[in-house]
């Protein structure tokens, strides 16, 4: 590793799945100021990630993820102008986010942090971020609602937010998201009804609202979700019956809908049978 302090023009560097142990050596990058690109991701690399990292001038793709990393992300590392790839999970790192004041990351496109153990606020800065397209923040401990202003993010296609200490109902404002693809929202104690208007989502192949505590009925617009491959809405508390007009997305494949309170008869199968996708129909415990 020393001999990288040599290599002042080193622009890409990648020891991405090695059996790499460890720390990263502190002072690793304080002489390589023209990387662009980082790679040590699934390793086993302890520790903390070095300051320098964030005094990296042209850095454009930090990935460090299924490391055993631990302490808090250097604050200079959200504050990066040409940061466009952020990934981060699979790690023990802690500590909160920073606060829009000191989070500015103009260029970034992907930032996933989840199964970490960060806590605090979702992140208000992720607002200003506004070629963001993937979003994952599962298995921390951050405490807020869904934040509406998700619904500015018009490049967004992937949001996972399953697993973390969230309040609130679900914003009907995520309905203008209309390139999402995947809808990640499990194991987030979320309350309330399932907004209708995300049945105008169009492009939504996965929609994952399981374990939280949702009520009222399954919205019959969810079956103009076409593009619709994967449907995960068990152990809430749902009533009513089963929509028919599930029965009209035709790439669907599997759905959940086990342990809620759902009720009626059997006729909304009657709907499935034109079409030859569907591989998984759990809804026990109704």
């Amino acid at each position: 590793m020393k001999l990288l302090q040599n290599l002042h023009s080193l622009q890409n560097i990648s020891l991405k799945g090695n059996e790499l142990s460890g720390t990263i050596p502190l002072y690793l990058f304080n002489t390589t100021l023209s990387l662009r690109y980082i790679n040590f991701g699934i390793n086993r690399l302890s520790g903390p990630i070095p300051h320098g990292v964030g005094s990296l001038p042209v850095l454009e793709f930090l990935i460090l993820k299924k490391n055993q990393l631990s302490s808090m992300v250097p604050a200079t590392i959200y504050n990066m102008s040409r940061l466009q790839v952020m990934e981060l999970a699979y790690n023990n790192l802690t500590g909160p986010i920073p606060s829009n004041q000191s989070f500015m990351l103009p260029l970034v496109w992907w930032f996933s942090i989840s199964r970490n153990n960060f806590a605090g606020q979702i992140p208000l800065g992720l607002s200003a971020c506004q070629y963001l397209q993937f979003i994952s923040l599962s298995t921390n401990s951050f405490i807020d609602i869904v934040p509406t202003w998700l619904a500015q993010l018009q490049h967004l296609t992937y949001l996972n937010m399953a697993e973390n200490h969230l309040t609130g109902s679900i914003p009907a404002v995520l309905s203008n998201l209309t390139g999402l693809t995947l809808l990640e929202l499990s194991f987030c104690n979320l309350t309330g009804d399932i907004p209708t208007g995300l049945g105008t989502m169009r492009e939504l192949s996965n929609l994952h609202l399981a374990f939280n505590q949702l009520i009222g009925s399954i919205p019959t617009s969810l079956g103009n979700l076409s593009e619709m491959s994967f449907l995960n809405l068990q152990a809430n508390q749902l009533s009513g019956s089963v929509p028919a007009t599930l029965g009209n997305i035709r790439d669907l494949n599997r759905l959940y809908l086990s342990w809620n309170n759902l009720e009626g008869n059997l006729d909304f199968l009657s709907s499935f049978s034109n079409f030859g996708q569907l591989i998984i129909l759990d809804i026990h415990d109704n």
